[in-house]
């Protein structure tokens, strides 16, 4: 990208939430010209702050299906991913159990991809779209003009229409456009790592709520004839860091006690990585010329892994009404466009981190009550078709139809 370029539409950001946003539009509007705007400080602040939308592995639900499909990506995700062809609710010391599985129609709830992978299949595509270019990233805040943002690049200034900012939960430009946060500190920490099973994972992904909080097993591709599957461990912080430097058998011991034998028996715990835990939304998602995506937008708990998820849809719903706006005359920045996207995006949003952090509230509580009343949920889950299908389509994204794709305008 050349030293004063104008362009339609500039990324910033340098982790997985930018490339993909620089591919759903590149791919929505082919006349857009897009430029990706990362440097160092921005690639380290996505790989610090974007806890699960940025580390280790990704779920990718059934909407994420929509959105990657229709940018040509999902039979190389597919390939490169393990299905989740079941999922299993329980609560250590309860006698409930919920089985959402088989999928209805045997079609996989989500896949599991290592996040290295997705990267490298995501960057490839980006560097195959002919209006997309890159350069050289600033924290320099961007200036409003009139009609445009003049943004400092390493090349100079770059005049862009519309600044996505995708730089993470810690996002400088977000503080430098001075816009607020709500922040929440969840009063602990997830411990993430990579375990070899005995026994085949056989699609099976499990929740499991104990009282220090909930703990996930996710399948990921065999590797060298081995079963595989990812941990996300929620603990109280000083367990959490307790266990992130203990000898490996002995936090393996722990983890296979806290878990049962479910997944069978637990052969390998890889190095874990700690990630502090906490809620952060963004005051304003967008402005004139600027909209904010990803965890600089809004960042949750991690409980069945609706936060990147969640972001693509926001990337498909922000797609469709550029297109919309584009098609009306108005360009990418204009703020009565990015309200609408705004709105439209509202509910979703509310409703997602509604369901991350009330669900692990609900089972964090001791009280003899409530524990029965959990227990009778999860076996009425497991006995009660429509719901779980019900519980099932929310996790997948599904329950906003007009966030799925795309758009059916931009399938060319």
């Amino acid at each position: 990208m050349t030293a004063g370029a104008d362009v339609d539409i500039a990324i910033a950001g340098g982790g997985l939430t930018a490339l993909t946003a620089a591919a759903v539009l590149a791919r929505a509007g082919p006349e857009w010209r897009i430029a990706l705007l990362a440097d160092d400080s921005h690639a380290g602040a996505d790989a610090r702050s974007d806890a699960f939308a940025e580390v280790r592995t990704m779920a990718l639900s059934a909407s994420s299906r929509e959105v990657f499909a229709a940018l040509g990506l999902w039979s190389a995700i597919a390939a490169r991913s393990a299905a989740i062809t079941d999922i299993q609710v329980s609560e250590r010391g309860g006698w409930g159990l919920a089985r959402l599985g088989p999928a209805p129609g045997d079609a996989p709830f989500g896949q599991v991809i290592e996040n290295a992978e997705l990267v490298r299949l995501l960057a490839a595509a980006v560097a195959a779209c002919p209006n997309v270019g890159r350069a050289s990233g600033s924290n320099a805040t961007p200036v409003p003009r009139r009609d445009h943002l003049e943004i400092q690049t390493g090349a100079g200034l770059l005049r862009a229409r519309l600044l996505l900012v995708a730089d993470g939960t810690d996002s400088p430009l977000r503080a430098g456009f001075g816009i607020g946060v709500t922040a929440r500190d969840y009063g602990n920490a997830a411990l993430i790592a990579t375990l070899t099973l005995a026994e085949p994972h056989r699609g099976i992904a499990y929740e499991r709520f104990t009282p220090d909080g909930p703990m996930a097993l996710l399948p990921l591709p065999d590797r060298d004839g081995q079963s595989r599957a990812s941990l996300v461990w929620v603990l109280p912080p000083e367990r959490a860091a307790a266990l992130a430097v203990a000898p490996e058998p002995e936090r393996r011991a722990e983890l296979q006690t806290a878990f049962g034998q479910r997944a069978g028996v637990i052969l390998g715990m890889g190095t874990p990585q700690l990630i502090p835990l906490r809620r952060c939304l963004a005051h304003e998602q967008v402005r004139s010329r600027l909209a904010l995506v990803g965890n600089a937008a809004h960042s949750l708990h991690p409980v069945a892994g609706q936060g990147f998820n969640l972001t693509l849809r926001d990337l498909a719903a922000l797609a469709q009404h550029l297109r919309a706006g584009a098609r009306g005359g108005r360009d990418p920045g204009d703020l009565g466009v990015l309200a609408g996207y705004a709105r439209a995006r509202e509910r979703d949003q509310w409703r997602t981190l509604q369901f991350s952090e009330r669900l692990p509230a609900l089972f964090a509580s001791r009280a003899p009550l409530l524990a029965l009343g959990r227990n009778l949920g999860l076996a009425a889950l497991g006995l009660c078709p429509p719901l779980r299908h019900a519980l099932a389509d929310f996790g997948a994204g599904l329950a906003v139809p007009a966030a799925r794709v795309v758009g059916d305008d931009a399938r060319r």
